[in-house]
């Protein structure tokens, strides 16, 4: 087997397609074709199998390969960049998890845009999932670092910024005058949110989750700005990080949580003794840039 085998089934696994596997490491689609199929003949079993409308999924004996192909071509990443940086080059690819409904896009943005302007030559691979995706995804060499909600379990983490969770409501609302918002007066409430598990992780950090506290979720979104724009209309309210918010929050008030509900942010990786050279300079530009802005904790 070689690199290019190896890589084209992943890309595979990763997109369910031959098109877009071969755009994603620049290989036709007879190329990809060719090395899946001779990966699998030397292996002598099937790894990918299609259905009729052409979505490639994993066998069940892929599903247990790929891990340690993953982790395979992390580590071959990782010997290229170190040799890279004996000579003095800091090059190479980084891929990055980010938290959908928890890292702002602000603060992407801004700590992305700092570490390109440091390190122009590396090459950066956004991956963007809900909480638990992105835990999964550092543990199972998906990404070779990611944001996660301290503390964060399986992982090993760094402390980068911490955030706030809070609670927004329409104008009219009958919580609008007060300077913050108990879980009693919550559990009267019925919630818009994300269809994610980041949603009910939030929820369950306000007090909800038991049986007896069930939170009333009236309507669920795949995004903050329909949210948003559900909870101005007065259907209900919701909960968000407040780096979340619009820089000009129109039509709706945020209120904080009594008692305050932090949310530690930092980056994990899933090992600091086979972290690729790329991920630990991600980190450490992260941290430097949340010292610049008083933002670590």
């Amino acid at each position: 087997m070689n690199f290019s085998q190896l890589q084209s089934f992943v890309a595979l696994a990763d997109t369910g397609s031959f098109t877009e596997a071969a755009y994603a490491i620049n290989l036709t689609q007879s190329a990809v074709s060719h090395a899946l199929a001779a990966l699998e003949s030397e292996l002598g079993v099937t790894l990918l199998e299609r259905n009729r409308k052409g979505v490639v999924s994993l066998t069940a004996v892929g599903q247990k390969i790929i891990p340690h192909v993953r982790t395979l071509l992390a580590q071959a990443e990782s010997i290229e960049q170190e040799a890279r940086a004996a000579h003095g080059k800091t090059s190479g690819k980084l891929r990055l998890g980010s938290i959908n409904s928890i890292i702002s896009p602000r603060l992407l943005a801004s700590l992305l845009t700092n570490f390109q302007q440091k390190y122009p030559d590396m090459e950066v691979v956004l991956f963007e999932g809900a909480m638990q995706e992105v835990g999964e995804w550092i543990e199972d060499s998906i990404v070779d670092v990611g944001f996660v909600v301290l503390p964060a379990p399986n992982v090993e983490s760094s402390p980068v910024t911490t955030d706030e969770l809070c609670v927004l409501v329409p104008p009219g609302h009958r919580l609008r005058t007060r300077s913050a918002a108990t879980f009693k007066e919550l559990r009267e409430e019925g919630f818009i949110m994300e269809k994610s598990q980041c949603a009910l992780h939030l929820l369950q950090r306000v007090g909800f989750g038991t049986s007896k506290n069930r939170p009333h979720i009236r309507y669920q979104a795949s995004d903050s700005a329909t949210i948003l724009a559900m909870v101005r209309e007065g259907l209900g309210i919701t909960l968000l990080p407040r780096q979340m918010l619009p820089q000009k929050l129109e039509g709706a008030i945020a209120l904080p949580l009594d008692p305050p509900q932090p949310l530690q942010i930092g980056l994990g990786i899933r090992s600091a003794r086979v972290a690729s050279p790329g991920a630990t300079l991600f980190i450490q530009t992260a941290q430097i840039w949340a010292q610049e802005r008083d933002e670590l904790f």
